[in-house]
Protein backbone atom coordinates (compact mmCIF):
# COMPACT_ATOMS: atom_id res chain seq x y z
CA UNK A 1 0.00 0.00 0.00
CA UNK A 2 2.98 2.58 0.48
CA UNK A 3 4.33 1.88 -2.64
CA UNK A 4 1.13 2.57 -4.54
CA UNK A 5 0.56 5.54 -2.62
CA UNK A 6 4.54 6.86 -3.48
CA UNK A 7 3.89 5.53 -6.76
CA UNK A 8 0.72 8.03 -7.09
CA UNK A 9 2.77 11.00 -5.66
CA UNK A 10 5.65 10.21 -7.68
CA UNK A 11 3.43 10.48 -11.02
CA UNK A 12 1.84 13.59 -9.57
CA UNK A 13 5.42 14.76 -9.72
CA UNK A 14 6.18 13.46 -13.56
CA UNK A 15 3.30 15.42 -14.51
CA UNK A 16 3.99 18.27 -12.52
CA UNK A 17 7.25 18.40 -14.22
CA UNK A 18 5.07 18.13 -17.71
CA UNK A 19 3.34 21.17 -17.03
CA UNK A 20 6.24 23.28 -15.56
CA UNK A 21 8.42 22.38 -18.63
CA UNK A 22 5.37 23.20 -21.16
CA UNK A 23 4.37 27.09 -19.04
CA UNK A 24 8.30 28.41 -18.56
CA UNK A 25 9.05 29.15 -22.26
CA UNK A 26 12.15 30.82 -22.47
CA UNK A 27 13.89 32.91 -25.37
CA UNK A 28 17.24 31.24 -26.81
CA UNK A 29 20.05 33.01 -28.72
CA UNK A 30 21.33 30.42 -30.23
CA UNK A 31 19.68 26.65 -31.43
CA UNK A 32 22.57 25.32 -28.97
CA UNK A 33 20.88 26.63 -25.89
CA UNK A 34 17.78 25.69 -27.01
CA UNK A 35 18.40 22.03 -27.66
CA UNK A 36 20.22 21.88 -23.77
CA UNK A 37 17.20 23.18 -22.64
CA UNK A 38 15.14 20.53 -24.23
CA UNK A 39 17.48 18.43 -23.47
CA UNK A 40 17.28 19.12 -19.88
CA UNK A 41 13.39 19.69 -19.64
CA UNK A 42 13.28 15.87 -20.71
CA UNK A 43 15.30 14.46 -17.88
CA UNK A 44 13.46 16.65 -15.41
CA UNK A 45 10.38 14.53 -16.67
CA UNK A 46 11.60 11.05 -16.76
CA UNK A 47 13.76 11.96 -13.56
CA UNK A 48 10.79 11.07 -11.27
CA UNK A 49 10.25 7.68 -12.63
CA UNK A 50 13.42 6.65 -12.68
CA UNK A 51 13.92 7.38 -9.12
CA UNK A 52 10.74 4.99 -8.46
CA UNK A 53 11.56 2.27 -10.19
CA UNK A 54 15.23 1.91 -9.38
CA UNK A 55 14.58 3.10 -5.55
CA UNK A 56 12.10 -0.09 -6.04
CA UNK A 57 14.37 -2.62 -8.19
CA UNK A 58 18.12 -1.98 -6.45
CA UNK A 59 16.94 -1.48 -2.89
CA UNK A 60 16.43 -4.98 -0.39
CA UNK A 61 14.70 -3.61 3.11
CA UNK A 62 11.10 -1.55 2.99
CA UNK A 63 12.97 1.48 5.42
CA UNK A 64 15.69 2.39 2.77
CA UNK A 65 12.97 2.13 0.07
CA UNK A 66 10.29 4.39 1.98
CA UNK A 67 13.56 6.71 2.92
CA UNK A 68 15.20 6.50 -1.04
CA UNK A 69 11.52 7.50 -1.91
CA UNK A 70 10.88 10.44 0.76
CA UNK A 71 14.38 12.03 -0.45
CA UNK A 72 13.15 11.53 -3.85
CA UNK A 73 10.15 13.70 -3.38
CA UNK A 74 12.29 16.52 -1.86
CA UNK A 75 15.07 16.20 -4.33
CA UNK A 76 12.99 16.11 -7.33
CA UNK A 77 10.07 18.84 -6.63
CA UNK A 78 9.28 20.89 -9.67
CA UNK A 79 10.70 23.73 -8.21
CA UNK A 80 9.91 25.95 -11.13
CA UNK A 81 6.18 25.96 -10.89
CA UNK A 82 6.90 27.73 -7.60
CA UNK A 83 9.78 29.86 -7.96
CA UNK A 84 9.72 30.85 -11.57
CA UNK A 85 12.26 30.54 -14.32
CA UNK A 86 14.42 33.40 -15.65
CA UNK A 87 17.17 33.18 -18.26
CA UNK A 88 21.05 34.34 -16.89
Amino acid sequence: MTYVAFGLVYAAVTLLWMWATTSNQLIFDSKFDESMSKFGEFFAIVAAPLWFFTSLNQLESFRARVTALAIGLVVLAPLPLFVGVSPL
